[in-house]
């Protein structure tokens, strides 16, 4: 019912902009719209909001947590239960897999799990994830995964998870967030694991002389930053 009372509502407003203004762009003038909507009646309405209370009790090493990217939230935007919300605030817990939504604003400290099923895809830090439910999870983690990448008929997809272990330095039970990575390629509408060279030499055996190559020139950018390696390599293949 709330769905459908946002999208009469939205449909009507949207109309009224039509008669009154030109549109700078479709999709900017849906973010205000929607934004508009949002703010009068109240996110707390709204099917968003559904979910269990996200609980975090970590006491981790210094500037260690569970999230991607930053434990504070950020602006971004999310495709729950086919609706689209924008500027809400969001951060991801990728040891868990979910994405955590404030329902009201910065200084509030209510945070909401949303339910994973039905969330879509979203934006946050500038980088779309999409829930990737069709993916066998027997060889693949599956859940959310960034789409990194478009190049021809393939797709590159990063997962992002932390394992936790205990400190052994530390004399309390602090722990620590150990970041790891999953690499897919969708290739020929196949998902393929890519998380070491042999199976990217399957995929692309034409170019086996540039990946090595790459490999070898970009050592230290493999130990820095994984993901960063990854998407440049293809990018590399495919130039």
């Amino acid at each position: 019912m709330k769905t459908l009372q946002r999208n009469s509502i939205y449909l009507f407003i949207f109309g009224l902009f039509l008669n009154n203004y030109h549109l700078r762009s479709q999709t900017s003038k849906e973010t205000e719209i929607y934004n508009w909507f949002d703010k009068n009646l109240g996110i707390e309405s709204l099917d968003i909001k559904n979910g269990a209370a996200h609980l975090n009790f970590d006491k981790t090493i210094e500037n260690q947590n569970r999230y991607y990217f930053t434990e504070n939230f950020r602006k971004g935007n999310v495709r729950y239960n086919n609706q689209n919300y924008f500027d809400v605030l969001l951060k991801y817990d990728i040891y868990k897999d979910d994405l955590v939504l404030n329902p009201y604003d910065e200084a509030n400290t209510t945070k909401i799990n949303l339910i994973k099923d039905n969330v879509e895809n979203f934006t946050i830090n500038n980088e779309k994830f999409v829930n990737l439910k069709t993916l066998n999870t027997f060889l693949f983690k599956g859940g959310f995964y960034e789409e990194a990448l478009t190049n021809g008929n393939s797709l590159l997809y990063i997962k992002y998870y932390k394992e936790k272990k205990k400190d052994q330095k530390a004399e309390s039970d602090l722990i620590q967030f150990i970041p790891r990575y999953e690499f897919v390629l969708l290739k020929e509408n196949k998902y393929h694991l890519i998380n070491d060279k042999k199976e990217i030499i399957a995929l692309f055996p034409e170019s086996k002389r540039k990946i090595n190559d790459y490999y070898f020139m970009y050592k230290s950018l493999k130990k820095q930053d994984p993901a960063l390696f990854i998407k440049n390599l293809i990018k590399y293949i495919n130039n």
